[in-house]
């Protein structure tokens, strides 16, 4: 008898016996579990909610409903749920790595990767634990943490997917030689891997190649079209091939992907600018601030937008508060470049302006290009 009907069968069978004794816990017990086998969680959930009136102090019965709630995505309440039971006294290293996962979910990333530690310490050190913790770590910019947690769920997984990840941390950290390697193995065995074309289209955007990077990018998001980073590279390259209209889309879509990350505003805004739209850009550029009030770009594109405007007096200000945090941002030389030549020509200004936007705009300096492509590199948050 294959396994599904011998499933079916055995949940007909205690089902019968439990309509002859409903209040029998040990039987509610079995069949909650025999439902949330077969993925029958509405039945599952009115099993262990029976036991929990019939018998409130039983953990088991409390952890599984915590089980069921993480499969119907009630990540809020299983995190409750969880919690009160590790509250209470339970070690179980179960209920740490579940409370990680309802924790995860809901983007509390920091509280996840706690979990996911204590249920590693308590016993729970398999693949799935360490991958979890290595994007919580990676999530909240912990690097060094996430490499190594990365690296653990590499040694014991040893696929396609762990290694793919830790290419891309890789990336991040800025070891471009190991991320570039790590993720030309992964597209050798899986060539649709979203995190080894992530890290491909990156390195091809550092490079120049622009068609490949372009072709990374859409393997990537014709898999995942909520991939921030790859939405950002498409609009890298269109950028780059002067394609302003849809650059300026789909670098919308990339902060839409990833609220609040500083970088792809300051993208967006230099993207409007190079459009010729200066009050766009500033809306970007203040909104990248509000993001992230300590990164020098932010102020700086805020510089670069405001003394297009002819806003000389904020655009100083905005300079002189980008020059204390990065002497070196790339907004600030733009600025002074601008102001060097502004000197009341607003015509050889706009010339030097649009020139800058795609030059370097003093030498010795990036070009707009290469520096907007850094942001493919997720900054760590602290």
């Amino acid at each position: 008898m294959p396994l599904a009907d011998q499933l079916q069968a055995q949940t007909e069978r205690f089902a019968s016996f439990l309509s002859s004794d409903p209040d029998n816990v040990s039987l509610l017990m079995q069949l909650g579990d025999l439902y949330l086998q077969g993925g029958k969680l509405d039945q599952a959930l009115a099993s262990f909610e029976r036991v929990i009136a019939l018998a409130p102090g039983t953990a088991v019965a409390h952890g599984r409903l915590a089980t069921v709630y993480l499969a119907l995505h009630r990540f809020g309440e299983a995190a409750a749920t969880l919690q009160g039971l590790i509250d209470g006294g339970e070690t179980d290293a179960a209920l740490y790595h579940n409370l990680g996962l309802a924790l995860y979910y809901q983007e509390r990333y920091a509280d996840a990767a706690s979990a996911f530690t204590i249920a590693r310490q308590n016993g729970i050190d398999n693949a799935n634990n360490a991958k979890y913790l290595a994007h919580c770590l990676h999530h909240e910019g912990e690097l060094d943490a996430a490499n190594a947690a990365c690296e653990h769920w590499a040694s014991i997984a040893n696929d396609a997917d762990s290694n793919a990840y830790l290419s891309l941390v890789n990336f991040d950290m800025g070891d471009r030689a190991r991320a570039g390697d790590l993720a030309r193995q992964v597209l050798a065995e899986d060539p649709d891997s979203v995190d080894a074309n992530a890290v491909a289209g990156a390195l091809a955007l550092e490079k120049q190649d622009i068609d490949g990077a372009s072709a990374s990018f859409e393997r990537i998001l014709a898999q995942r079209s909520d991939n921030g980073r790859a939405w950002l590279g498409l609009g890298l390259t269109l950028m780059h091939k002067q394609n302003n209209v849809d650059a300026i889309a789909a670098m919308t879509k990339a902060s839409e992907c990833m609220p609040g990350h500083a970088g792809t505003l300051i993208a967006l805004g230099w993207a409007k600018l190079n459009a010729g739209d200066a009050v766009g850009a500033e809306q970007a550029f203040r909104a990248a601030i509000e993001a992230d009030r300590n990164f020098a770009e932010s102020h700086g594109g805020l510089a670069a937008a405001l003394v297009t405007q002819q806003r000389i007096d904020e655009a100083r200000h905005a300079m002189t508060v980008a020059n204390k945090l990065d002497p070196a941002n790339f907004g600030s030389v733009y600025t002074q470049a601008a102001l060097l030549k502004l000197d009341g020509r607003s015509e050889l200004a706009d010339r030097l302006i649009e020139r800058a936007l795609r030059q370097s705009p003093l030498e010795g300096t990036p070009t707009l290009f290469e520096h907007l492509s850094t942001f493919l590199s997720m900054r760590p948050k602290k």
